[in-house]
């Protein structure tokens, strides 16, 4: 019996791998947030109303495994264990406790040198999060699948995906870690946080804390793709932990300053419904502009 249903999982999975080879990108972005905040059911038959709770973690981990797989990568777990900044909360319940995924684009010829990309795949509580951060999801996941294609590429592409970034950004802190640890050459990193709110339509965003070297790229590729990009002191998402490691690193969100930010995050209302897919593919387009300047 079990075997039987070893058997139908994998089918289906495969299936479901085939007809998204016919997708367009946009397509796919849609599915995945669809997925994500539990418009529709997974693969397993199983519905993601939020991605808060450990079981909620784990069915996003095995999605986010699923969608990486789709595009030819292998997906690798990072689990990892923080202390709790509370040592009381540390000492009466557990210190943090989840699991980041990546995956890594390799260089098209021999590199040391590393961009990061990532976005958080959790969820506050009873929020479907679409926007927040299915958004974030579906524009790296846009962008590495663009970058995959390109016959040249003289830098690694690592795209991860970030546990537990409503809780003291602790994945983020300890994928961080992980990377100093390594001592690998890291160039530059890019974080996505709520990017799917754009009601004016001027696809704008902001840039959070970027060095002069990435305010200088995305400017560029602002003006090449007519994106309005401005500049903000946001430090309260993913960017953060790797600045503090003193990693060349920014984070893309929409016009949170600006006052053109998404009105339902973090509530049970930021579902599929409210993303505005035009904004979707206008950032994705624009991270990948800005990568492409930097591996070319």
């Amino acid at each position: 019996m079990l075997k039987s249903l070893i058997i139908i999982f994998i089918l289906h999975f495969s299936l479901s791998l085939q007809s998204q080879e016919n997708m367009t990108l946009l397509e796919q972005q849609k599915l995945i947030i669809k997925n994500l905040s539990g418009d529709i059911e997974l693969a397993n038959g199983k519905t993601l109303k939020a991605r808060s709770t450990k079981e909620e973690r784990k069915l996003s981990r095995e999605y986010l495994s699923e969608i990486i797989i789709s595009i030819g990568l292998k997906p690798e777990y990072h689990s990892y264990k923080m202390p709790n900044i509370n040592p009381l909360v540390d000492l009466l319940f557990n210190p943090f406790k989840g699991a980041n995924i990546y995956t890594i684009l390799p260089a098209t010829t021999e590199s040391d040198e590393y961009i990061v990309i990532g976005a958080h795949f959790d969820s506050k509580r009873n929020c479907p999060g679409a926007i927040d951060n299915g958004s974030g999801i579906a524009i790296t996941f846009g962008a590495v699948s663009r970058l995959a294609d390109l016959q040249s590429r003289r830098v690694n592409i690592i795209l991860v995906y970030f546990d537990q970034e409503e809780e003291e950004l602790v994945g983020s802190q300890a994928f961080a870690k992980k990377l100093k640890k390594e001592k690998l050459n890291i160039l530059s990193v890019h974080t996505i946080d709520t990017m799917g709110w754009d009601s004016d339509g001027d696809n704008a965003i902001e840039l959070e804390l970027p060095t002069e070297y990435l305010k200088s790229i995305y400017v560029e590729a602002g003006k090449k793709l007519d994106i309005p990009i401005y500049t903000t002191k946001v430090n309260s998402t993913d960017h953060h932990s790797f600045r503090e490691l003193g990693f060349n690193a920014t984070g893309l969100t929409d016009e949170l300053v600006n006052g053109d930010f998404a009105p339902f995050k973090d509530t049970e209302k930021d579902t599929y419904q409210t993303v505005n897919f035009d904004f979707i593919t206008s950032s994705t387009q624009l991270l990948y502009e800005v990568i492409k300047t930097e591996i070319e």
